[in-house]
């Protein structure tokens, strides 16, 4: 988005958007969502930010949660702002800083606690011992009992754990990070190594564009558009280092 978009992004975004909105009166062909929200800076998904920049109050986080809970960005990681204060020397930075803020929760969680029962546990005694949780036939009472822990429950209710983990049948398993029993190193190297997700992009000039080149332009009726869309290509992440230093670049989840 151009740079002046910055005095009310909520607005620009709305502007934007609208082109492409599913539920309204645009053509078939140009609906490409039907909700909206900034999200990033919680959960691994954002932009890295550049050193020096990380207290910048151009930044842009992520919108709460549909229940108002917040979603405080990771240390280093924004849903957004303007692209000179962006890092993208390192394309996993952000999944890299997320990863750790949420290893570095749980060693600060579970030294200020009791140490927690693993998991297996609560569901080994559910099959086994039928005086442990009674008339419990899904197992709510014994996941239950698993996050009242108090280090598992400021856990897992906690945005940096990153809402990993599976508490019910038919295959439950511990979070990874408090499975792990490596070191800091060990549980982020895998992020180095991740491929990045290829994105749709929404151009300054009103083009939505998809990672394989499908492109709608917001101005045009997709039939009888007499525009040239640009070329992205699958790496968008090579496009959006590209753009001047003032673009405004947001990253949102959309439902469809």
């Amino acid at each position: 988005m151009p740079a002046e978009a910055g005095g009310d992004v909520d607005a620009a975004l709305a502007a934007a958007l609208a082109p492409f909105d599913m539920d309204s009166d645009n053509p078939v062909d140009r609906g490409m969502w039907d909700s909206w929200t900034i999200r990033g800076g919680s959960d691994g998904h954002g932009f890295a930010v550049g050193a020096g920049h990380w207290d910048d109050p151009r930044l842009i986080h992520d919108m709460p949660r549909w229940d108002g809970t917040p979603l405080p960005s990771v240390p280093g990681v924004c849903a957004g702002g303007p692209r000179g204060l962006l890092d993208f020397t390192r394309p996993t930075a952000a999944a890299e800083r997320t990863l750790g803020a949420s290893w570095d929760l749980w060693q600060q969680l579970s030294a200020a606690h009791p140490p927690a029962v693993p998991l297996a546990d609560f569901v080994h005694r559910w099959r086994t011992d039928p005086e442990a949780f009674p008339d419990d036939q899904y197992g709510e009472a014994m996941f239950a009992a698993y996050r009242e822990q108090a280090a598992i429950q400021a856990y897992l209710d906690h945005p940096f754990s990153l809402g990993r983990g599976w508490l019910s049948f038919p295959e439950p398993f511990e979070h990874p990070v408090i499975a792990f029993e490596g070191g800091r190193a060990d549980y982020l190297r895998p992020a180095a190594d991740m491929k990045l997700w290829h994105r749709d992009v929404l151009t300054p000039d009103g083009w939505w564009i998809e990672p394989d080149g499908h492109a709608v332009h917001g101005a045009c009726d997709p039939d009888d558009c007499p525009h040239t869309a640009p070329t992205i290509g699958p790496e968008t992440e090579l496009y959006l280092a590209s753009l001047p230093e003032d673009t405004l670049l947001i990253r949102l989840h959309c439902h469809c």
